[in-house]
């Protein structure tokens, strides 16, 4: 894939983020902390369930920088909001990563998806309807490897200068020897909230 590259625009939209794991018990906890904190969090949006499309080369290098912990990395994935798994309308996100600063850019394709179809059919319209920039980007990508999705809880400091995410009730599904979505094998993953 590209490599992170400077963008004048983009170059105010630089974040850091920190990511804190901790057991599922600990959820009422985590929660009284940020609300309890004297940055004096607010909740930002309702809660609502994050889905996400990881997409990567055959040889999962999005996915092996990361877990190598690579300092410039990016990843591409489609990403919708709500309970629907068939009929959604993504974003498409590209987040990259220079350390511990990191952005997003996103695209809303400006058609649904449906879901039932095989993976060759959704990447074709997917591709038919991306911008100019994001069909150089899809090009880099061979394949969807991850299906996922969990809860999401948004807070925020009054002045928005600090945001955080509870994270949590998360399932994964490989895609990589699927020929459609794969909404039914679950991987075994470890529950945690992130």
């Amino acid at each position: 894939m590209n490599r992170f590259i400077p963008d004048q625009q983009l170059e105010s939209e630089l974040r850091y983020e920190l990511k804190l794991v901790c057991d599922p018990h600990r959820l009422p906890q985590a929660r009284s902390w940020i609300r309890l904190h004297p940055a004096g969090f607010v909740v930002a949006y309702p809660p609502r369930r994050v889905n996400s499309v990881y997409l990567d080369t055959l040889h999962m290098s999005s996915l092996h920088e990361n877990r190598a912990g690579v300092s410039v990395r990016q990843k591409l994935r489609m990403r919708w909001y709500g309970d629907d798994v068939t009929e959604v309308q993504p974003l498409l996100e590209l987040k990259q990563k220079r350390n511990m600063l990191g952005r997003k850019k996103q695209f809303p394709l400006p058609c649904k998806l449906d879901l039932t179809l095989s993976w060759v059919e959704i990447l074709k319209v997917v591709r038919a309807n991306a911008g100019p920039e994001w069909q150089v980007l899809l090009q880099t990508v061979d394949q969807p490897t991850l299906l996922n999705h969990y809860q999401r809880e948004y807070y925020t400091t009054p002045d928005g200068a600090i945001r955080t995410t509870l994270d949590y009730a998360q399932v994964a599904y490989d895609q990589r020897l699927s020929p459609r979505p794969n909404l039914r094998i679950r991987l075994p993953i470890a529950d945690r909230v992130v």
